[in-house]
């Protein structure tokens, strides 16, 4: 098995190596719309304005942030020139207009489930851009500055929540700034309830892939950690945000388990009980058990409801635990023993069926294949386990084993909106775009309630 284990790290570093060349000697997409430095709205036209979604990301990174002269007053903002992957020391936040092809159910690309970036020199007519995906600007803000634009955007979407990312492994910085306004999209366009105003917070991965970046990233995450807990005490201190739905991914898991229980240890003292909800969705983590189970107790100051996504095919998860010397992570399933909290908060779903990795930029994000999306949108919603497209398991296969779930894909869900399978794609050309904006506001009902995981 040892000698199984050694031979699969070795291909897999040798595989991801191979691919980080391939991937570098390819022109790189161009992420940047032709008039990069604009407001997203500002460059609708009156033809593009139904074709695209404009979608404002606000960030916090502890990333080098980098600008012309002088840094931004407390009320002001200036245009980054380039946010690199190295360790500031210090959060800096600010926010990016992201360009999205509206999501159309009717046609739209499914050319290998591609993010549809630009390739190449932009097209002469304006209105071939809608079909692409684009940043059309980022800022670094003054705190002051940066509430206030935060505040006006909950008002705008008639929201008193926030949905935060927090990217994983390989990662650049902009391009966790599209994942996270596609998560936006996608998420609110089902229309269970409202996921909220779309935050991220982007620690300095390398964005490369090897065994030296492997592990420079998990040392760049730790040290990550008190910035997000910085981030967290300002978004929740100052705006009217009165519940956050949390998503993190592989690495970044690390990150806020640490930041959480940080942030959760003198919660109570600081905020009374139960003044802010949390949401929360770990998928595919890159974290010790052990020491996640060790934080679970501080955690619970924060009475936050926990949905855990493993998978045994996520191949990351399989180098980490060689790397890290066979420790079991939170996020690998382990054929039937995933980890399971017997506490009513948390609940474990066994994802390897469907797609995890979508949140690696690029391919299959648009795919027809099952993916995870839906059933992470009604699982932040508390949607019971009997509606959605899971079956029930038992630890190890025993009869008396704690109870978990799978992801089963032939199972049809109760509500329509946990589907496995995407029912809208970006649009390819303006002609279908639709009359009507798509996305109104959400009303601010408290989610449905529905009964709780019920165990045997």
């Amino acid at each position: 098995m040892r000698r199984f284990l050694f031979w699969f790290l070795l291909l897999v570093l040798v595989g991801g190596t191979v691919g980080s060349i391939l991937f570098m000697l390819q022109p790189r997409p161009s992420l940047h719309h032709p008039q990069f430095g604009n407001d997203c709205l500002d460059l609708l036209t009156d033809e593009t304005e139904s074709a695209v979604d404009c979608v404002r990301v606000f960030y916090g990174t502890n990333r080098d942030v980098r600008f012309d002269g002088e840094g931004p007053a407390p009320d002001g903002e200036i245009d980054t020139t380039d946010v690199i992957a190295a360790d500031s020391q210090q959060l800096h936040v600010g926010r990016a207009d992201v360009w999205l092809p509206k999501l159309i159910e009717e046609g739209g690309t499914r050319e290998r489930g591609e993010t549809p970036f630009l390739k190449g020199e932009p097209p002469e007519e304006q209105d071939e851009l809608v079909k692409y995906v684009f940043l059309t600007r980022i800022t670094k803000a003054g705190e002051e500055r940066f509430l206030m634009e935060l505040d006006e955007a909950l008002i705008d979407q008639n929201s008193y929540a926030a949905l935060l990312f927090v990217h994983g492994f390989n990662t650049l910085f902009e391009d966790a700034l599209i994942r996270s306004a596609q998560l936006s999209v996608d998420l609110s366009q089902r229309g269970l309830f409202d996921v909220g105003v779309p935050l991220l917070f982007s620690w300095p991965s390398a964005g490369q892939v090897s065994l030296g970046h492997y592990k420079g990233d998990q040392d760049r995450s730790i040290a990550a950690a008190p910035y997000l807990e910085q981030f967290l005490d300002l978004i929740i201190e100052n705006s009217d945000i009165d519940r956050i739905n949390i998503v993190a991914h592989s690495m970044g898991n690390r990150i806020l388990t640490k930041a959480l229980e940080d942030y959760a240890a003198d919660y109570l003292e600081r905020h009374g009980e139960a003044e802010i909800e949390f949401r929360i969705i770990l998928v595919a983590a890159d974290v010790d058990r052990e020491i996640f189970d060790q934080v679970t107790g501080v955690l619970d100051n924060l009475q936050a409801n926990v949905t855990i996504y493993t998978s045994d095919a996520d191949r990351a998860l399989h180098v980490s635990e060689i790397v890290n010397k066979g420790k079991l992570r939170l996020g690998d399933t382990d054929g039937n023993k995933p980890y399971i909290r017997l506490n009513e908060f948390y609940e474990t779903v066994d994802a390897t069926g469907v797609a995890t990795e979508l949140f690696g930029l690029g391919h299959n994000y648009y795919s027809d294949n099952p993916f995870i999306l839906g059933d992470m949108l009604c699982a932040m919603a508390e949607a019971n386990p009997e509606e959605r497209a899971l079956e029930r398991l038992r630890y190890a296969d025993l009869e008396d084993g704690d109870e978990y779930y799978r992801v089963n894909a032939a199972i049809e869900p109760g509500y329509e909106e946990c589907s496995l399978f995407r029912n809208a794609f970006p649009l390819n050309n303006i002609s279908q775009a639709p009359e009507e904006p798509r996305f109104e506001p959400m009303a601010l009902p408290p989610p449905p309630e529905m009964a709780p995981m019920e165990r045997e």
